[in-house]
């Protein structure tokens, strides 16, 4: 695996980022999609290096929530 994909779901109330351990972006998409429901909006936002998913502790189709913003 030589990289990874970034996932947000945006939903009215903010956003939540994902990282995937998947090489495709169809595929983490679906991966989430499956988790957040057909509502929020699901996009691949970009691909991130394999040390970033060293930092985190993923392995090969696994997903981590980062972090969720909300817009007030």
């Amino acid at each position: 695996m030589k990289h990874e994909r970034i996932i947000r779901v945006s939903q009215r109330q903010g956003y939540t980022t994902y990282i995937v351990a998947e090489e495709d972006a169809a595929k983490a998409v679906a991966l989430i999609r499956k988790v957040v429901g057909p509502g929020p909006v699901v996009q691949s936002i970009g691909r991130a290096s394999l040390k970033l998913l060293d930092a985190v502790g993923l392995s090969a189709g696994e997903y981590n929530q980062t972090q969720n913003y909300l817009d007030h």
